[in-house]
């Protein structure tokens, strides 16, 4: 029987989610700035303040979030995420950044971040469309631990716009700003930086604008620019889900290993493996499995494995496949290939 994780864990669940180290480019300076110290703020969150000369080199997304929420207290100024954002220049995101900016026009600029973006930041997405004269620009992350990202969402919406005011000019507005949080104490700051009445407690975090903006030509356009950069970040990707591969593998090994003891639950995996349960388990939904289906799908392999020219009988690969009943397993084995054990090691053997 699958022994469930049990509550009562010593530390709550943490996000696995990351994005690029390029996010931190002045974030030091800006909290400093602003009257604090960056050191303090930064060990304090579990944030490493200094950026890696790796392109692909990560921070977790729920420190960064919890620095910015950090910095807004210290440096007591509430809308922190949003001023960090409003003077962060597009280029400071990196290959992302460069990506936009060395399209052709603005709608391609636009196209391309929403294409790139997983890339930039796991579990989050950012949509462009255009509906009738309105386009709009929505944010969001789909991790639920990171439910609460205010500043996050506020800082993203205004590099955004800046990205936008890169093509229209730096007196360019949107039509309208929609944020789903709700509203803060203050919101005439919001109205400030993006020059438009912005609403709260909306269903997305949304930049609306006229669609005639799209065709607006990018003024540092560059086609071999945007091509060296659309390579990197697909090298990104390959890595990403290179290491993401090497994970499954070493999870598989795992779960082989502690089969004959029985069904192996997420919790003896991950102690294994040296990782809470809710780590490995948002890793292995990023890779679309869950750990009863990863279970499932090592057995299933083993199971022809340790069949094939007699090597193991049914009831050996039964135990090694942690059944605790042979008649279990014929069953699991029969709706896997659609015979019994028996019947598949005779034909295997024919």
């Amino acid at each position: 029987m699958t022994r469930l994780p049990t509550q009562g864990h010593s530390s709550p669940p943490t996000s696995s989610t990351t994005v690029l180290a390029s996010v931190v480019y002045g974030l030091d300076a800006f909290i400093a700035r602003l009257g604090a110290q960056p050191v303090d703020v930064f060990s304090q969150c579990g944030l490493e303040g200094r950026l890696s000369s790796t392109p692909s080199e990560t921070v977790l997304l729920g420190a960064y979030c919890r620095t910015l929420d950090y910095a807004a207290s210290k440096t007591a100024t509430a809308n922190f995420g949003l001023w960090f954002g409003h003077q962060f220049e597009p280029r400071r995101l990196g290959m992302l950044g460069y990506a936009a900016l060395s399209s052709s026009v603005l709608g391609d600029a636009l196209d391309n971040l929403a294409a790139f973006f997983p890339i930039h930041q796991d579990n989050s997405i950012v949509t462009h469309s255009r509906q009738g004269e309105t386009a709009r620009l929505d944010y969001d992350v789909g991790d639920p631990l990171l439910h609460d990202h205010r500043q996050d969402a506020e800082l993203t919406l205004a590099v955004l716009c800046n990205i936008i005011r890169d093509a229209c000019g730096e007196n360019w507005s949107p039509a309208t700003v929609h944020f789903r949080n709700r509203a803060p104490s203050c919101t005439d700051e919001h109205e400030k930086v993006f020059g438009c009445k912005v609403l709260f407690g909306q269903e997305t975090n949304s930049i609306l604008f006229p669609a005639t903006n799209l065709t607006t030509p990018m003024p540092a356009a560059d086609g071999l620019l945007f091509s060296a950069i659309k390579d990197g970040l697909l090298q990104i990707q390959a890595h990403k889900q290179s290491v993401e591969q090497d994970f499954l593998l070493q999870v598989r090994r795992v779960i082989l290993d502690l089969l004959p003891h029985g069904q192996p639950s997420i919790t003896q995996v991950a102690e294994r493996l040296g990782c809470p349960y809710w780590t490995l388990q948002r890793r292995l939904a990023a890779s679309g499995f869950t750990h009863r289906l990863l279970v499932e799908d090592v057995r299933r392999q083993h199971a022809l494995k340790y069949l094939r020219n007699g090597e193991h009988s049914v009831s050996q690969t039964a135990f090694l496949l942690g059944y605790s009943e042979g008649s279990a397993f014929t069953r699991a084995f029969t709706r896997w290939h659609g015979c019994s054990p028996r019947s598949w090691q005779g034909l295997d053997r024919a």
